[in-house]
């Protein structure tokens, strides 16, 4: 009897509102499958409902929750829906600072961006292929960074190559990444500007010398007053010891002892054990002891042998 009227309802009201186009099909098609349209209708609000009470009961329960947190870490779980969302998902495209610096609470602090690695390359590429040409004097004339900048990458370049041709893997998509992360460049600003030397004087408390007006007052008298060398004396000092001492890039190992290794007994070879990057030494400890034992890099293994 109940599917009986539902379907009669069904037939009035497509019979009072005359439709066409896509609204007389879907009547048709409610029309004749009335049952499961209703069906379909009643499982779908019994499911929003239960969906809807189920929510408030999640957020009935994690109010409370919520709210037993301390303070601190209320605030820092807001933050973390609101501001801090943004970093789920961070920017690849430079720093994600919180702010505009690294440290909110210093302003001040606004940290230019390293030297790429590309430019670190192409400067001890340029040194390399004529030290007496481009020194560091030159290259940090060009680039607008530091002597002793420019040493230290000249120095870190060449250890880098130095491992490498020892078996040592670099880890390039590091770089890129921690490049990319702070906003550095392959070409450095022109703005971003480093002094070649940095003269730091000790510099004691203030002194005051009266002088007349019509008197003139060089940088020889102040130095005289300070009794220190004049500026233009102490860099010119500085020019003679780098054409007497001029930077050379030196071998880590050179210069260094070579210990005699102790001989060696191979015992094995597993390849599954190699490590193209190190090579590893194990002591025995236990009371019967077998000595030192080496893996190289290959995953050969061998005992050292007792002298």
């Amino acid at each position: 009897m109940a599917s009986l009227s539902v379907k009669a309802l069904w037939s009035i009201s497509a019979i009072r509102a005359p439709l066409t186009g896509a609204s007389a099909l879907s009547s048709h098609r409610f029309f004749h499958s009335s049952r499961a349209a209703f069906n379909d209708s009643k499982e779908s609000t019994d499911s929003s409902v239960a969906a809807a009470a189920e929510g408030e009961g999640e957020a009935e329960t994690a109010a409370p929750a919520e709210a037993k947190l301390p303070f601190r870490r209320r605030n820092f779980n807001k933050w973390l829906r609101t501001e801090g969302a943004r970093f789920a998902t961070p920017s690849f495209s430079g720093p994600n600072y919180i702010g505009e610096t690294p440290f909110p609470m210093n302003p001040l602090f606004k940290p230019t961006p390293p030297i790429s690695n590309a430019a670190k390359e192409e400067i001890y590429k340029l040194h390399r292929s004529d030290s007496t040409k481009y020194t560091p004097r030159q290259l940090g004339t060009t680039y607008n960074i530091s002597i002793k900048r420019v040493e230290a990458i000249l120095r870190m370049k060449h250890l880098e190559k130095e491992m490498i041709a020892d078996g040592f893997v670099a880890q390039e998509n590091f770089t890129k990444g921690m490049e990319q992360l702070m906003g550095v460049k392959a070409v450095r600003s022109e703005a971003i500007t480093e002094p070649l030397v940095d003269i730091l004087p000790q510099v004691g408390s203030p002194k005051f010398e009266a002088v007349d007006e019509d008197k003139k007052f060089t940088a020889e008298d102040a130095a005289k007053v300070l009794k220190r060398r004049p500026l233009a004396e102490i860099k010119s000092r500085m020019l003679e010891e780098e054409r007497k001492n001029p930077f050379k890039l030196v071998d880590s190992i050179k210069g260094v002892p070579q210990v005699e290794a102790a001989p060696t007994k191979p015992i094995s070879r597993n390849s599954a054990e190699a490590n193209p990057r190190f090579k590893f030494a194990f002591q025995d400890t236990s009371k019967n002891s077998k000595g030192t034992f080496i893996r190289e890099k290959d995953g050969t293994l061998h005992q050292v042998q007792k002298a």
